[in-house]
């Protein structure tokens, strides 16, 4: 309990700092307001999708999983993991590369801060709206989503973001071990878990497009109809 009430006021102090590049407002408004609405909208349809084919391909999924537990005594692993420990180490690290000279070190652990704070958020008020029995027990309602999935891939979405794809794949690939073993141990369904990997990656990269200035407003990505014999041709066009 001490633990989580330390991690929790780590994560906290950097919003009573000045803000960085954005408006808070702009912050909450990012996850719609940036590119980062096409996460937004491809997980919450592979969500739906997951929960369309719940009896052919979600259960047999959920129950052969459980019965093996693939991860063994790892899955504590996944466990610890997705309770904010690398979003705290980040904002600490990056914390004091701030303190040491870095001036990115603050904007990162902003972005980590917020990230966070904001999926978390998102998360808790779907769970007591939603009240989703849990797989292991029905009368324990908060399965929907999951919120260990969520801020271990708001944690992922942030390094990608800010330090790309080198960094960025150890990190998905630690969020995707997260989302794993809660299925692993029982404690949700997939969709809970696509749903929370859905809402942190939203929130990661909507407030990196917001504090960094891009990405905004879909400038970025349009959809260009093109007349030709007999039709209409639709082409996506990328303006960098």
């Amino acid at each position: 309990m001490l633990f989580k009430k330390c991690l929790s006021v780590v994560l906290m102090i950097p919003i009573f700092m000045p803000m960085a590049n954005a408006s808070l407002v702009e912050d909450l408004k990012s996850p719609i307001t940036t590119d980062s609405r096409w996460i937004l909208l491809s997980g919450t349809g592979l969500t739906l999708a997951v929960l369309a084919s719940h009896e052919s391909v979600e259960d047999p999924f959920e129950i052969t999983t459980v019965q093996q537990k693939p991860l063994g005594a790892s899955s504590k692993y996944g466990d610890a993991l997705g309770q904010l420990v690398p979003n705290a180490l980040y904002v600490g690290g990056m914390g004091l590369a701030y303190w040491s000279g870095v001036p990115k070190g603050f904007e990162r652990s902003l972005v980590m801060v917020e990230a966070t704070v904001y999926s978390a958020l998102i998360t808790t008020v779907l769970k007591y709206t939603i009240r989703e029995p849990r797989p292991y027990d029905a009368n324990v309602r908060n399965s929907f989503p999951s919120g260990h999935a969520t801020t271990a891939f708001a944690f992922a979405g942030v390094v990608a973001a800010e330090h790309g794809w080198y960094y960025g794949a150890p990190a998905m690939a630690m969020a995707t071990f997260v989302a794993y073993s809660r299925i692993n141990d029982h404690q949700h369904h997939v969709h809970d878990v696509v749903a929370g990997a859905t809402i942190g990656l939203t929130c990661a990269y909507g407030i990196y497009y917001s504090q960094h200035s891009v990405g905004q407003g879909g400038e970025r990505v349009q959809i260009v109809p093109i007349p030709i014999s007999g039709g209409t041709e639709i082409a996506a066009r990328w303006n960098y």
